[in-house]
């Protein structure tokens, strides 16, 4: 095969095999070359009479017209699309039960694709909904909104859709269904792990327990696992269930799974001891190129006797819909397009007509009649208004789906969604809302909004959220000229705290003195006023205490909430209030409800009100507040330059005060004198209980300063610490993932370790994986992987930080050769994705994080990194930025330095075998 690359100066061959079994024995006894000349082809399904095929750049359909078994015809349907890494281009199609042709794309990949439609786009990782009669093709959760490389879509049996993750995780996909541009995440349902190929589980071979489950690749651990969903509000959580294959050999790579024709389940294994290219070289000579093979998993029992839809009537295939088996109803659809349109509609037409209501799955049959109309892109009302009104609510979701669909063909689809949108059960309600997403008209928000009327998750939230985004093109323009209007003001308030802008301000000012409206409506409505609004705005609807009393009673609780969103704000927007700040400022910190002054103190601190400094030290002095909030105004009082910060900041630092006090204060002295935070640090860590006190934020106010770092660290070299307090300050030091070598080096030398690793040797890996592999012990080595701050960054079953890669199943990724390079020389090969990037600010900060490319940052020049210490995502303005450069991987060269040779062994032991069968 090519992948992962082709060589220099070869020709790509890759092929298409088909693999027949004729007997019915359930092996594999003929096959043929349907294909070939192809180049690394990752998406492969059959429909419309041949074989649609993702390769590199281009969607091919394959043809065999003369009926030798081998494509004569080649097509290119659609182009365009990314190939910056070969192993997240197009992939995985599966077709939904309406005839659309779903894949995926990895975040290596930039896709730019002329359609009639226009050109659709994925600017990074996301999905495709193709609709082939039509030629639409949709971008889904483009640009860091979901998976980072999906690989792989399933569908349940009533059309509610799934997807995994190679890089980890299993995704609820049906709220994603809007092409919007609006960057909101999805959340996953199912634990982070390398998840390739997924298929849902369906047949009356299968024991009870098994079906309607999904199976899942979990290639980087060498086993299929299996997992069943159950309805939680408008969406579906996620249980697992025991796997279904496992192994102990590190080559079993499941990389697809789905259920085959006669009810087995088959699972496609790469088998390979390399699973990636980021992490090995292209042309590694351990890759596996030929030993790759397909497994069969069959209940004891007889197997489905599967119907040649080839080659049976047109009736025979439409009946076929109403089969008990998954896999034929799914390869029935696909049987149609071998039929005239006509005459498949008019056959669909009979058989709907002849079903009997009695019947135990009558309205599935119906459900999979409106699939198959779908397939064939006729519209069909009568029977989609049946559907809308099943019984059964899963029924209901997917025909107001089809409603969305279909809206350029229906007469009043708004009219349809307005009883959906409304429907006693949240799963419709939130396909409704999606569905009015789709009908590009100024009065579908009008619809969607009254969704808020009968309660909203996070399902229902994130549809919501998108649909007012994707129609604000429609329906912002008509509302300022007052051509729309919104039945009730929680509507109008929900779609404009959701879009914000400020050409609606007035609008949200009025949502923001809606006293009749819940408190969680008018926070959102003032947060979004703080986003677009000037100096006036913020002052009148952040600081006016009077707009928060109703009949004389102050709602303190209301005000601290939109004075938090305030400060968020205010950290990002060079505006703020104009005349009177300084009055309203030293009112609100005056007052004794704690989350009012704190919020108050830190706008103080935010926008530097000198005018504040009294009653800011008042706080800063009063022994009965909590130490947060004191820390605010200690904050506070360095960021405004006060002239008594040094000297309170200095008194609170050392004894006899409290450590976390002391702490607080330290943090906030180092921003206006460095060397005396640095010397009342050195005595605090000294004396301090560490395993009380944690140092991590305390070592991460240093290292954020430009000379922080320094200063410190001729400061701990003068306190002469002892060696355990040292080494609890190395692993604080590692847990914040930022390092600094001067700082590294005073704590190396104080515990009496060099700090160094031998030059890198390939006979000196050889020989500590023997001994490891012969000495160490896994039990031992799990016990120092999680007291030497290991967990900080890395997670292991679901716990731990994502500073780093995941590790539960390093074990059967990576040899133990390569752990072993990973540990002892970390920045040799750093993972994709994990390099660091260190910024310093006009402002004299320090960043560290990981940069991520999205859209906008591309259109600005602006960079968005993920920052280590607070694992957040950070925008920082490029004219901002002073310095910027990669410093290699977060992980520190010679952490292993702290163990002893012994406990080496054992950690080295433990991490070969994580993520291993036995």
């Amino acid at each position: 095969t090519v992948y992962p690359h082709v060589w220099p100066g070869d020709v790509p061959n890759d092929k298409i095999i088909a693999i027949e079994d004729t007997d019915n024995d359930g092996k594999a006894d003929k096959s043929m070359v349907f294909a070939d000349g192809l180049n690394i082809p990752t998406g492969i399904e059959w429909g419309d009479g041949g074989i649609y095929v993702g390769q590199n750049t281009e969607l091919l359909f394959l043809k065999d017209t003369d009926g030798d078994g081998k494509a004569d015809t080649r097509r290119v349907v659609l182009g365009g699309f990314g190939n910056g890494d070969s192993h997240q281009t197009i992939n995985s199609f599966v077709w939904s039960p309406g005839g659309e042709l779903y894949f995926g794309q990895g975040d290596g990949c930039e896709s730019r694709v002329e359609t009639p439609w226009g050109s659709s786009d994925l600017f990074q990782a996301g999905f495709y909904r193709f609709r082939p009669g039509r030629l639409q093709l949709h971008p889904l959760l483009d640009d860091f909104m979901g998976p980072g490389n999906p690989w792989g879509v399933a569908f349940d049996r009533w059309g509610q859709i799934f997807s995994i993750d190679g890089a980890g995780g299993v995704t609820y996909l049906s709220p994603g269904q809007i092409p919007s541009n609006h960057r909101h995440r999805i959340p996953t349902i199912g634990s982070p792990g390398g998840y390739c190929g997924i298929g849902f589980l369906d047949s009356s071979v299968l024991p009870k327990s098994i079906r309607t489950d999904f199976a899942i690749g979990d290639y980087k651990a060498n086993r299929v696992k299996r997992f069943g969903v159950r309805p939680s509000g408008s969406g579906y959580s996620l249980k697992w269930k025991p796997h279904i294959l496992q192994s102990k050999h590190r080559n079993f790579r499941p990389i697809d799974v789905k259920q085959g024709p006669d009810g087995a389940i088959y699972v496609v294994d790469w088998y390979n001891p390399i699973t990636c290219h980021q992490d090995d070289a292209y042309r590694d000579p351990r890759r596996d190129k030929a030993h790759g093979r397909i497994w069969r998993v069959a209940a004891k029992g007889p197997a489905v006797k599967p119907v040649d839809l080839l080659k049976v009537p047109l009736k025979t295939v439409v009946e076929s819909l109403g089969s008990t088996e998954y896999w034929t109803r799914y390869q029935a659809k696909r049987a149609l397009s071998l039929h005239s349109r006509a005459a498949v509609a008019a056959e669909l037409g009979r058989w709907v007509k002849g079903l009997d209501k009695k019947q135990s799955r009558y309205e599935l049959r119906l459900y999979e009649a409106l699939t198959a109309y779908a397939t064939i892109e006729v519209v069909e009302p009568g029977l989609l208004g049946r559907v809308l009104h099943f019984e059964d609510h899963r029924g209901r979701a997917y025909a107001a789906r089809m409603v969305g669909r279909w809206h350029d063909r229906l007469e009043d689809p708004l009219a349809l969604l307005a009883e959906r949108v409304l429907d006693e059960h949240p799963l419709v309600r939130m396909e409704a809302t999606l569905a009015c997403a789709a009908i590009p008209s100024e009065k579908s928000i009008t619809v969607a909004s009254q969704v808020v009327d009968r309660g909203v998750d996070r399902w229902i939230d994130y549809a919501f959220t998108q649909a007012a985004h994707q129609l604000q093109p429609h329906w912002s323009p008509a509302f300022q000229k007052g051509l729309i209007s919104f039945s009730r003001p929680r509507h109008l308030a929900a779609t404009l705290n959701k879009t914000g802008g400020r050409n609606v301000l007035n609008s949200l000012k009025k949502i923001a003195e809606n006293s009749d409206l819940e408190v969680k409506a008018r926070v959102s409505a003032c947060a979004a006023i703080f986003s677009v609004g000037g100096g006036g705005e913020l002052r009148e609807y952040g600081l006016n205490r009077k707009r928060f009393e109703r009949e004389g009673k102050y709602d303190a609780d209301f005000h601290a909430q939109v004075l938090e969103r305030l400060a968020h704000v205010a950290r990002f927007r060079d505006v703020r209030p104009d005349d009177g700040l300084e009055d309203s400022l030293n009112e609100l910190i005056d007052r004794s409800e704690v989350a009012v002054k704190n919020a108050a103190l830190s706008l103080a601190g935010i926008w530097k009100v000198e005018d504040t400094e009294g009653k800011v030290l008042e706080a800063a002095d009063d022994k009965a507040l909590p130490v947060p909030v004191r820390a605010t105004a200690f904050e506070t009082l360095a960021s405004i330059g006060a002239g008594s910060a040094k000297k309170l900041l200095r008194g609170y630092a050392g004894e006899p005060h409290a450590p976390e006090l002391r702490a607080a204060a330290i943090r906030s002295l180092v921003e206006i004198d460095g060397e005396g935070a640095a010397r009342q640090a050195a005595l605090l860590f000294a004396k301090a209980d560490l395993g009380k006190l944690d140092a991590a934020p305390t070592l991460a106010a240093f290292l954020e300063r430009k000379d922080g770092a320094g200063v410190l660290a001729d400061a701990l070299e003068d306190a002469k610490l002892k060696s355990a307090v040292a080494e609890n300050l190395l692993r604080a030091l590692y847990s914040t993932g930022r390092l600094d070598k001067a700082l590294v080096k005073v704590l190396n030398d104080t515990i009496g370790v060099t700090g160094q690793v031998p030059a890198y040797n390939e006979n000196y890996i050889e020989a500590l994986v023997g001994e490891a592999l012969k000495k160490g012990d896994s039990k031992r080595g799990a016990l120092l992987f999680k007291s030497s701050a290991c967990v900080t960054c890395h997670r292991v079953e679901e716990k731990g930080g994502v500073i780093g890669p995941d590790l539960a199943a390093i074990g059967s990724t990576l040899s133990p050769q390569r752990i072993v390079e990973e540990l002892l020389w970390p920045r040799r090969q750093v993972k994709e994705g994990y390099t660091v990037v260190q910024v310093v600010t006009s402002k004299g900060a320090v960043h560290q994080g990981y940069e991520r490319r999205t859209r906008d940052s591309q259109a600005s020049g602006d960079l968005v990194m993920r920052e280590l210490a607070t694992e957040k995502l950070v925008s920082i303005k490029k004219e901002h930025i002073i310095d910027k450069r990669e410093t290699g991987s977060p992980m520190p060269t010679g952490l292993t330095a702290l163990l002893s040779r012994p406990q080496l062994l054992d950690l080295i032991r433990y991490l070969s075998e994580l993520g291993k069968n036995k």
